[in-house]
This record gives structure tokens, sequence and C-alpha cells, in this order.
């Protein structure tokens, strides 16, 4: 039986104490996992309208309790959801932005790395790189470094293979080789 808004709306405020019963009752485990009351409140009453649109009073069962059954359920899996490590770990992690001290620094610039931003630091970085990638050109043969090229650019080596015309076997082999060369300069 299909039931009209008049209908509806009456059951609403015959039993709408059924979703204040129970945001009552689940309040302090709410609170302990720092769960919003309004968006708790606001999931109670949409289960509550679930209930109402689809109980069926062919079931023998009272429209409280099925009403009563739904929210309980729907309140205990946010509750649930909230409980959990992955929630926990969200709201207990600290703002970058967030002043910590009297100084006015945020955490950002409390464990930021001074030296991103740093010109002389950069190059140094860019020349140490430059000094390793000729290193490596030196110490690989012509076609392990065409096969190093391909792979520092995001190939692998089925694709690899197919660009050098060689067997797959031939370029899983190569690029051990080059890891294991690569291995002897980093280590000197």
């Amino acid at each position: 039986m299909t039931k009209t808004n008049e209908q509806i709306d009456e059951l609403y405020e015959k039993y709408k104490y059924i979703v204040d019963i129970l945001m009552h009752k689940y309040r302090n485990s709410a609170l302990k996992y720092s769960v919003d009351l309004k968006e708790l409140e606001q999931e109670a009453y949409y289960a509550f309208a679930d209930a109402l649109k689809n109980f069926d009073q062919n079931k023998n069962t009272l429209i409280s309790t099925f009403i009563s059954l739904c929210v309980d359920r729907r309140i205990q899996k946010i509750i649930k959801k909230y409980s959990g490590k992955k929630a926990q770990t969200l709201n207990n992690t600290y703002s970058l932005d967030y002043d910590y001290n009297e100084e006015g620094m945020t955490l950002k610039d409390i464990i930021s790395d001074d030296y991103e931003f740093e010109p002389l630091n950069n190059l140094t970085l860019k020349e140490n790189y430059e000094e390793l990638l000729q290193k490596i050109k030196e110490n690989l043969s012509l076609t392990e470094y065409e096969v190093f090229c391909y792979m520092i650019n995001g190939f692998d080596y089925q694709t690899v293979a197919l660009l050098t015309n060689r067997e797959p076997k031939q370029i899983d082999n190569t690029i051990q080789r080059i890891k294991h060369k690569i291995r002897d300069i980093i280590k000197e």
C-alpha cells in the first residue's frame, strides 16, 4: 500500500521521538569518536524517512519497532565508521597551517626543508645529478645506455624491447646489468 504525503507527515510527527531517544542513547559514543552530532542527527533522520517509506504492514511488525531498528542501525554504522583506525588517524592529525607556538610559526614552517628553494642547494643537487648521469654513461655500453634512457623515461622492459627490436628477455638481462653497474657507481 502506498502512503500519501499526509500519512507520512502524520507518521513523522507521531514517531520522531524515536530519533531523539536514539540520539540521546548514542550521544556519548558520538562525542568520544568526534562524530559531528548534527551529521549524526541528519543520518538518523534519513534512516527514519527510509523506514517510513519502506515499512510494510504485512510483515507483522510494529512501525515503531521497524523505525527504531532502522535508525539504530544507521547511527551505529556512522559511529563505527568514525571509530575505525582510518577515521581516528584523520581526527588526530595536526593542521600544517595552525600556529603551534608563540612566534606564529606553523607546523609547515617547523618541518619544512629550508633548502628546498635555496638556489645554491638546487644548483649543487643538479650538478651532483648530472655528474652521476655522466658516470653512468661512461660505464654503460651503447646498448645499455640506450635501454637506461628508456628506463628513466618510464618505459617498461617489454616496451623497450619493441622500441629497440630486441627480445624482452634480452632487455630484462640488460636491465639487470645496468642495475648492477649503477649500484657499483653509487658505492664509489
